[in-house]
Order: structure tokens, then C-alpha cells, then sequence
């Protein structure tokens, strides 16, 4: 059994045959379970997979202790990564439809290859597209409160409703509550995984991971047939932040999971919002300590999505970006509007304008306008949000 190759029409079966012996390669490597920094210190000097597998199967130990991050155990790893019997993982592969996503890929998530030492490979259950470059994460607690799941689930859905991915870690409690939240309301979620893809866990989310594939994607660094162990959790978390704008916590105790996740989005550039809980559970601890530190307070979707909007999503790609001009065109006059109300109805964009921009697209004054908007809110075609800032419907 072999990796399958992208669809190249140009491909000759040698190729073709070289690839997926390519791809093997680096499903042994993933069973050596070197962290990205030391994997990609190995990779610059040893240029492939392959060759670093081949020096260590060769004994040549001194030339591998000479390369940074490798140890003793490491050559001993892969040595028997060199000779392992991988079929278990090439069949788990096949089954469960996991592919092999490489940082040199297309479809590699371009926010990831902006972080510190990005994975140089992604194991994948479902599809990356370019919408999915505009991402928040929302994680917290396994031991949420109805409080805490019900925000979870509102957060992402109102996400879900302004096209942005929702990005969390498949774990019980507010992890499990996003990707409802997302899925429910017809978005787009990913997941990522502290065990192969072919492992469920927890076991009662194999629902949830089949929804996931079919509407968005789950990523691990660690090979099919992998259990989770503790310290694959942390390790997982900089994936979490690393694919999204912004981290927003959810209910997070004094030592929560959620707060090492806060912590590599702020190394890596990312903004941290946290929901602030009630001051009598433990579950709030941790978004309040973050909020202290400064953190920004949030208590809807809306609040995150306008201080994200105030700078611009960083990794919106050119795709993205001409989904959102075509979405932004001005629509047409509605029958069921009177004419100042088509014409304010008319400037006001899917993504939120402040009400004295309306005002001047629409050549109004402001208490025509806000008069107008009031209108249009209460016929169900505009919404406000926070900050006097108007969106259509």
C-alpha cells in the first residue's frame, strides 16, 4: 500500500512511484517524534527524510549527534523508524481518508508558515480551502460549565455566521461546544488533535470528527495509530493559535490546558480575548487572571470580530479577499423598503461600517441615517453592533 500522489496529469509512473516512496519517508519520521524545532534543524541539514532515515540505518551516529537537536535516543528512534513496519498506519491511512499535508504543499495553512518553527508536516482528515485563512480559536476548560458551553456554542456559531472558521481542539467541554457551535450553524471548523486521526479521542466525539472532515478538517503532527499521552496536548496547542487571528478563552482554571494555548498565541503575534465567567467558579480563574494581564474583555463574537476588523485578518489570501469584495457588492433595491431606506440599505456592506460612513456613502445626515437604520433593523435586513456600527443582513 502506498500514499497516493496530488494529481499531476504530466506525472509518469516513476514519478508517481517516487512520490508516495517520499511520503513514506515521512510517515516514519513522524514516529520518531521530534518536536518541529529539532525536526526542522535536522531536515536543513540533512535535506529529506529519506536521508536523514538512511544515515542513522547506516550507523554513521557521529554525523548525526553533529546535527543540532539530535540525541542518542534520537538516532536510536531513527533506526527503528528506518525499518518499521508501517502498514498498520498506511491502512489506517486509507480507511479513514488521512493524507499527508507537507509545509511545501499549496494547501498548507499559510498562517501556520508565519509561526515559529512550523510543522514541516500535517496529518489531514477533510479539506483546507482559502476561506479558511480568516480562523479564531476558542478553547477552555474540559470541565465547563452549562455557562461556558452554552458561550462556546454562540461564539462559533455567530463566527460561523460571518464566514470564519473556528479553530479548537476536539477536547471535552468548550473545545467540543466550538466545533458544535460552527457545524450547527452551517460553518466551517477545524480541529487539531493531540493523536493520529484514525483515533478518536474522546471516544464520544467520533460523530463530531465525521462532521468535522466533511465540513472543515482535523490536523495532528503524530502519526496514525498513535495514542494520545499528556504531553502530546501542550505540544498540539501552538497548532491552535497558530492557524487563527485571534484566541478567544472560554472558561479556564488557574492551570487550564486553554492558557498555554494563550500563551503561544501571544509569542506568535496572535490576539488574546477572554469571556469573563462568574467570580464564584473556579472555571473563571483563568480568563480572569488573562483579562488582569491584559487580555481584551470580550462578551460576544461581535466584540472580537470588530477588534479583529480594526486591523484586518492577517491571513487573508487573494481568494479570500475577492470572496469578500463579490459578498460586499451593494445589493439591489428591495420592493419592501421605502426609498431612504433603499438607499441606506443599499451602502451598507455584509461586514460592518460605522454609522458616519453610511452616512457619507449614502450623502445623509447623521439623524436621517440613524433614524433610517432603526427601520432597517426592526424589518430584519441590518444589525447593529458595537461601536455604532451598522452591517446588512
Amino acid at each position: 500500500m502506498t500514499f497516493s500522489a496530488p494529481h499531476d496529469s504530466s506525472a509518469t509512473p516513476e514519478s508517481v512511484e517516487i512520490e508516495s516512496e517520499s511520503r513514506e519517508d515521512w510517515l516514519r519520521l513522524a514516529f520518531v517524534g521530534l518536536p518541529a524545532e529539532r525536526c526542522n534543524a535536522a531536515l536543513e541539514k540533512w535535506n529529506s527524510p529519506a536521508e536523514l532515515l538512511a544515515v542513522a540505518n547506516s550507523g554513521r551516529e557521529s554525523e548525526l549527534l553533529a546535527t543540532r537537536g539530535i540525541t542518542p535516543t534520537t538516532v536510536e528512534r531513527l533506526r527503528e523508524a528506518a525499518t518499521k513496519d508501517i502498514s498498520r498506519a498506511l491502512a489506517a491511512m486509507q480507511n479513514c481518508n488521512i493524507r499527508l499535508l507537507l509545509s511545501s504543499d499549496d494547501d498548507y495553512p499559510s498562517a501556520l508558515r508565519g509561526i515559529p518553527n512550523p510543522p514541516p508536516y500535517l496529518f489531514v482528515r477533510g479539506t483546507v480551502e482559502s476561506s479558511d485563512e480568516i480562523a479564531i480559536a476558542i478553547v477552555g476548560t474540559r470541565g465547563a460549565t452549562e455557562y461556558g458551553r452554552g458561550l462556546a456554542q454562540k461564539f462559533a456559531s455567530d463566527f460561523a455566521a460571518h464566514g470564519v472558521t473556528v479553530v479548537s481542539g476536539m477536547a471535552r467541554g468548550v473545545d467540543t461546544e466550538a466545533h458544535r457551535g460552527a457545524l450547527d450553524n452551517k460553518g466551517r471548523t477545524f480541529a487539531v488533535c493531540g493523536c493520529g486521526l484514525d483515533i478518536i479521542y474522546p471516544s464520544e466525539n467520533k460523530g463530531l470528527m465525521t462532521q468535522i472532515a466533511q465540513s472543515g478538517a482535523a490536523f495532528s503532527e503524530f502519526a496514525p495509530t498513535v495514542h494520545p499521552e499528556s504531553w502530546h496536548f501542550p505540544a498540539r496547542n501552538r497548532i491552535i493559535s497558530g492557524l487563527a487571528a485571534g484566541v478567544v478563552v472560554v472558561e479556564a482554571g488557574e492551570r487550564s490546558g486553554a492558557l498555554i494555548t494563550s500563551d503561544f498565541a501571544m509569542e506568535q503575534g496572535r490576539d488574546v480575548f477572554a469571556v469573563p465567567g462568574n467570580v464564584h467558579k473556579i472555571q473563571s480563574r483563568g480568563t480572569h487572571a488573562l483579562i488582569k494581564q491584559g487580555a481584551s474583555l470580550v462578551e460576544s463574537a461581535a466584540d472580537v470580530l470588530e477588534a479583529l476588523n480594526n486591523r484586518a485578518f492577517p491571513f487573508e489570501a487573494p481568494a479570500a479577499r475577492a470572496k469578500k469584495a463579490a459578498r460586499a457588492e451593494s445589493p439591489s433595491p428591495r420592493a419592501d423598503l421605502t426609498a431612504n431606506e433603499n438607499r441606506v440599505y443599499c451602502v451598507l456592506e455584509v461586514e460592518a461600517r460605522h454609522v458616519d460612513d453610511v452616512a457619507a456613502a449614502a450623502n445623509m445626515s447623521a439623524a436621517e441615517v440613524n433614524s433610517t437604520l432603526v427601520m432597517l433593523e426592526l424589518k430584519g435586513v441590518a444589525r447593529r453592533l458595537p461601536g455604532s456600527l451598522f452591517a446588512r443582513n
